[in-house]
Order: C-alpha cells, then sequence, then structure tokens
C-alpha cells in the first residue's frame, strides 16, 4: 500500500508550509483546537484562512484535519462523562470541520486516565466511535471520505489506559509518538530511538513500543511512526560513556529545534556529534550536555521500518521546528520517493 506522509502544524505556522513540502505531503494536522470548557474551539484570523486556501492549491490531494485537544489540555474526561457532554463536545468539533471545510479530526486526548479516573479509557472508545459516526454521516450527505486518527502514546502505560486494541476500528490509522520516550526522566539518553541502546535503564524505543501495541491487538499497517524536529537535553552531567546513561540534577527538557541544531549546534566546535549504531540515533556532547535528536540518517532507518514491517507511514512534530526543510525531506525521500 502507499505510504503516509502526516505532518503537524501550528495555525500560526501555516504560512511556513511551502507549495513543494504541501505536493509532498498526504496528511497535515492543524494543531491544535484545544478544549476550552467542554468543548474544541478553533478561530482561524482571515490571513490564516487565507494561507489554507493557498495550501490547498498547492495541492488539492492533501487531506488536511483538525488536531484536537494537545499536550498538557485537560477537559476530554469531563466533557465526555456523560452522553449530553459527549455529544456537545463532538458537534464542536463537527462545527469545525463544517467551518473550514477540513477533511476530517486528528483526536489528541492527552491523556485518558491522567486524572486516575479508570472510567475514562472507556470515554476514549466512546468518543472515537462518536466522531466516527458524525464524519461518517457528512461523507454520506456529501459523497466525500472524511478521516479520523488520533495521536497516541508509546508504552505499555498508554495500552492499560485505553481500549486502543479495539478502538482502532473507528480509526484510518494511528499517529504513534515515539518521541519522549525519555526526557521526562534521568538518566540522560535516546528520545526517539528505533532500537533499545546498550544497556540502557530505561526500555523505550521505536521497535519495542511498535511490538507492543500490536501484541495488544492493533494491525500494524494501521501505525506511523514518529519522528521528532525537535531536541531533549540533559544538563550538568558527567564526562562518561559520551554523557549516555549518565545521571542529570534535572529531568531532561525541551532542546534546540533542527533548525538551531543543524545551524547552530551542529558546527559548534564545543559540541561532539555522536552515532549509537545499536539504537539509530543521533546525539550531540560537549561534556556536560546530551542534546538527543532525529536527524537524517535515523530518519532513513525509520523509514526502511516502516516498509519492511508493512506500516502505514510516518508523521512529524511540528513543522516549524525545522527551517531547512532537512528533516522533512530526509522523511519524503526515503519514505516516499519512488513509490509514488
Amino acid at each position: 500500500m502507499g505510504k503516509y506522509f502526516v505532518g503537524y502544524i501550528t495555525a500560526k505556522s501555516l504560512d511556513g508550509l511551502t507549495r513543494v513540502q504541501a505536493r509532498k505531503l498526504t496528511h497535515l494536522n492543524i494543531a491544535f483546537a484545544p478544549m476550552v470548557g467542554d468543548i474544541t474551539v478553533l478561530e482561524l484570523s482571515e490571513q490564516q484562512q487565507e494561507y489554507l486556501a493557498e495550501i490547498r492549491s498547492f495541492n488539492p490531494e492533501l487531506k488536511i484535519l483538525i488536531s484536537t485537544g494537545g499536550g498538557d489540555n485537560h477537559g476530554h474526561g469531563e466533557a465526555t462523562r456523560t452522553p449530553e457532554g459527549l455529544k456537545k463536545l463532538v458537534d464542536s468539533t463537527m462545527d469545525i470541520v463544517n467551518r473550514y471545510d477540513l477533511d476530517g479530526i486528528d483526536c489528541d486526548w492527552e491523556f485518558p486516565g491522567d486524572n486516575g479516573i479508570i472510567e475514562e479509557k472507556y470515554q476514549h472508545t466512546a468518543l472515537f466511535k462518536a466522531y466516527r459516526e458524525e464524519l461518517d454521516k457528512l461523507g454520506a450527505s456529501n459523497g466525500r471520505k472524511y478521516w479520523l486518527t488520533t495521536a497516541a502514546a508509546a508504552g505499555q502505560w498508554y495500552l492499560e489506559r485505553t481500549e486502543i486494541h479495539k478502538s482502532h476500528v473507528y480509526l484510518d490509522f494511528i499517529n504513534m509518538m515515539t518521541y519522549d520516550l525519555r526526557g521526562w526522566d534521568n538518566p540522560a539518553g535516546h528520545h526517539t530511538c528505533l532500537y533499545e541502546p546498550e544497556n540502557a535503564p530505561v526500555v523505550h524505543s521505536v521497535d519495542t513500543d511498535v511490538k507492543l501495541m500490536t501484541d495488544a491487538g492493533v494491525p500494524i499497517e494501521k501505525i506511523l511512526v514518529g519522528v521528532a524536529f525537535y531536541s531533549r537535553r540533559w544538563d550538568h552531567i558527567a564526562n562518561v560513556n559520551n554523557g549516555l546513561n549518565q545521571p542529570s540534577p534535572y529531568s531532561g527538557g525541551f532542546g534546540p529545534d533542527y533548525t538551531e541544531i543543524a545551524l547552530k549546534y551542529e558546527k559548534n566546535k564545543e559540541y561532539v556529534k555522536y552515532w549509537d549504531d545499536v539504537a539509530k540515533a543521533a546525539y550531540l556532547f560537549n561534556g556536560k550536555t546530551l542534546i538527543s535528536y532525529d536527524d537524517p540518517l535515523s530518519i532513513q532507518y525509520k523509514c526502511a521500518y516502516v516498509k519492511e514491517k508493512n506500516m502505514a507511514g510516518a508523521f512529524y512534530w511540528v513543522h516549524s521546528a525545522d527551517h531547512t526543510g532537512i528533516l522533512f525531506d530526509a522523511m519524503y525521500d526515503h519514505l516516499l520517493l519512488g513509490e509514488e
């Protein structure tokens, strides 16, 4: 099957998507329509609507979705607790789809059960089902295909908090966030590696987490691998083992975007770029700070993995984090070039 090449872009960055890039993507997710109270809200300015129309003119086949919720955005659980609340939430999102003539919804509930309420795993499924029903009704009325996807976390904890093993039937595909695998913890390491690195104290990788999801019952042909256009960094670590697996006084926070990495950090003589050939991951280290990120070579291996495993494709977060276009081009070249 043809692979999906999906990008996330913020509404304020719509003008940053070029004609050439728009023609290469299969799907574009506008992030985010956040939860405000018990509804999703998005108000595009007149200029943003003009950018959106321009993007459509670049590639009429491009599917443009609204991504709802997002990181650190709460409210889904409370809104979907009753049938009335669920309908109100779904209606608000469908209003956005209709108002801006979009091609579907990417539901980004991060995350069911964050507040300890186990029932949210079932509300999560109910939300998918309700979105699917409304999108199908709309499609039947105008003879058009509407898409429903989700941004899913990677790891056993997500599988335990959701019913993704059966709720996937409502989805066209799943954007599996195979980044931030490290960063919220110590010690320093790879945050978006393809395979488990040697002697890593934290078990997380694309390969491990894809296997967990497929073992739970999700078809691999519905899963997209995530690529990070940003980094994670750990400061004040020991100059041992090139920084890998070294503790820091702080959790690994967000590091520089790829634009800054390519134009500044990789050219800074204080930093040495390393390649972990086991993990298939790149990182920078200057003796005290480790920066973990995706680069063109790690993307090449991820795309080869997607093809080898017959996965749905790959996606990235977020478009504005790579003004160089280097990572975007690497994804297209290794995922789609020659297969169209």
